[in-house]
């Protein structure tokens, strides 16, 4: 069991030092996700869109974090659209996605979800 952890240990580290410096210093979005979550069959979820926005994910796309993305949501600031908006911006959803009404209603129903457990 050592011999394997410490096999695994090695692999990576190995693996991290082959990290080239100018991937390493890489910053921002990958905007090759949407390709490589489509062709790994991955998706974000109308759950973790919404979580992604409460924890501030989305605020460089206007999207307000926690309560300020609650409230903004109860007083009609902030929609389903937005949220989905935001996220083709950062290249996590596919633009397909602003026309899928079920994946809308979804994201709404988690925005209710969370703005019930708030009160």
């Amino acid at each position: 069991m050592k011999r394997l952890l410490l096999f695994g240990l090695s692999a990576f580290v190995a693996a991290s030092a082959m990290i080239s410096p100018a991937n390493a210093q890489m910053t921002g979005v990958n905007a090759e996700f949407p390709d490589t979550s489509a062709a790994l069959g991955m998706q974000v979820t109308p759950f973790n869109l919404v979580f992604l926005a409460y924890q501030g994910f989305f605020e460089s796309e206007g999207i307000s974090m926690a309560a300020n993305l609650i409230n903004g949501y109860d007083a009609g600031q902030i929609t389903a659209q937005d949220l989905v908006e935001a996220a083709i911006k950062m290249n996590r959803l596919s633009t397909e996605t602003l026309s899928d009404r079920g994946y809308l209603s979804a994201v709404t129903r988690q925005l209710n979800a969370l703005s019930e457990d708030s009160d």
